[in-house]
């Protein structure tokens, strides 16, 4: 029996390992693309922060991932894509076997889907693809999930409170947002702890397990925000955008799209569908989930209830609602997995489901290297082709030169940026999804420019922009 359960385990990772393998070699070609807007001006504001003090200290600006920066730092502006990107594609890579772990801890089957959605979803490949510390931020969450579901199934690591305190910082220095999964975590082990006992031996259970990391979570924000205060700039956004209910209820489709697959032609209807299966699932625990429903419905709701009420801004952008992701991949994981170890029906409309999600998520995949974060490094090569020396490049707006910045770095062209009305041979526009698109032709202190490139992308990543010559060089160049 020993040597049967010992096969079967080895079984198992050894099919989590080659998910895990194939969802990195995913990653590493969604990776080869240059680096686009929120990637470059990290790149931007790493090199300018100049020793690693100031990535802490000096930079204050909502695009500082600190660890992340740290990293930017160290290879130099002119560092290629690919390594920019390692340690996003390591922890994204990372975060696939501890879903599987996770998972795997009620069923086996549920550990394998776990990998296997965690590897192609879409959203996932993104963010474990790019320069930023959204893929950081997610693996500490899930390992703090593992760590909190082994105390509540009976399983405490040794010094949990310490390791749940250190994931909590590493998280927090990925990214600020780590701070839901840490929130959900421990209104969570409260949730569960209140089943058992009175609220105030719950909440002193809970504070005793998981307050040093509460604790840490909120030093961090302290710390990031008193830096902030103490510079003569403050804390620097790279935009803000109002409250807009059709922008918020579009990102948390883009999400439930890209993440699992789920869209409808109004962006309200998946959410809208999904928030009231948590909701029920929050208040009618299904037993085949146990415990976990509420940490699902918690990880699916807590963020964008948040959001909505509060009427936060930037909430248009998806990538902010990932704890929501995470519940809901691993809450299908459960189900599929669930289907799986029954019979009959329940098998066969398991193994449709399961292939459905990961045809879906394969096809999306394919489309986010396709789009390939929309050609970040397009302009520049247009530009190289046609005006080889260099050349004078100016904006309608600045959101765009970092790109130009870092992709001439690495490149050697030698880009020079016009400012006012100083003479231009290229002008370049972002295409920004809540605005009108830019003409194909434009008028630039009295000089006519024709579009002659542009980039599309998708929701969840990249910008697109339009690319513009003087109309008379554009004629010359076609005769």
């Amino acid at each position: 029996m020993e040597g049967k359960q010992r096969r079967e385990r080895l079984g198992w990772w050894a099919a989590v390992g080659a998910i895990a393998m194939a969802g990195l070699a995913l990653r590493i070609v969604a990776a080869r693309g240059g680096l686009w807007t929120d990637e470059a001006w990290s790149v931007v504001y790493a090199a300018q922060a100049r020793d690693a003090a100031g990535v802490f200290l000096r930079i204050n600006h909502d695009n500082n991932h600190h660890l992340y920066s740290l990293w930017l730092q160290a290879i130099g502006p002119a560092a290629a894509p690919l390594l920019a990107r390692a340690p996003a594609i390591l922890a994204g890579t990372l975060g696939i076997v501890v879903a599987a772990l996770f998972a795997g801890r009620r069923s086996q089957a549920a550990g394998i889907v776990a990998a296997l959605l965690f590897a192609l979803s879409p959203a996932l490949v993104v963010f474990g693809s790019e320069a930023r510390g959204y893929a950081m931020m997610v693996l500490a969450a899930l390992l703090m999930f593992l760590v909190v579901s082994d105390a509540i199934d009976g399983r405490t690591v040794r010094s949990a409170s310490l390791v749940l305190a250190g994931l909590a910082i590493f998280g927090m220095f990925s990214h600020l947002t780590m701070a839901a999964p840490v929130a959900i975590a421990a209104l969570w082990l409260y949730l569960e702890k209140r089943t058992e006992t009175s609220p105030s031996a719950a909440l002193l259970a809970t504070a005793r397990f998981i307050g040093p990391a509460l604790v840490a979570t909120a030093a961090v924000v302290v710390f990031v925000f008193a830096a902030a205060m103490a510079s003569p700039s403050g804390m620097r956004l790279g935009g803000y955008e109002p409250f807009s209910a059709l922008q918020f209820a579009s990102a948390l489709n883009d999400l439930a799209l890209w993440s699992i697959g789920l869209g409808a032609p109004w962006s309200w209807l998946a959410p809208l569908i999904v928030g009231l299966a948590a909701a029920a699932m929050l208040v009618v625990r299904p037993n085949w989930l146990g415990s976990r429903a509420r940490l699902y419905a918690l990880l699916i709701l807590a963020v964008p209830l948040g959001a909505g009420l509060l009427q936060s801004g930037n909430t248009s952008f998806a990538r902010y609602y990932l704890a929501s992701a995470i519940g809901l991949l691993l809450l299908v994981s459960e189900w599929i997995g669930r289907g799986f170890a029954g019979r009959g029906e329940a098998r066969v409309g398991a193994f449709v489901l399961a292939a459905a999600l990961l045809a879906v998520s394969l096809y999306r995949d394919s489309q986010v290297i396709a789009f390939d974060r929309g050609r970040p490094d397009g302009p520049v090569s247009d530009m190289a082709k046609l005006s080889p020396t260099g050349a004078r490049i100016a904006f309608t707006q600045p959101r765009l030169k970092a790109v130009v910045a870092v992709a001439a770095e690495r490149t050697g062209y030698a880009a020079r940026f016009a400012g006012g009305c100083d003479k231009a041979d290229f002008l370049l526009a972002a295409q920004l999804r809540w605005s009108p698109p830019p003409p194909r032709i434009t008028t630039r202190c009295g000089v006519a420019m024709v579009a002659i490139d542009s980039s599309v992308t998708i929701p969840i990543t990249g910008d697109s922009w339009v690319l513009y010559r003087p109309q008379e060089l554009a004629k010359l160049r076609a005769r």
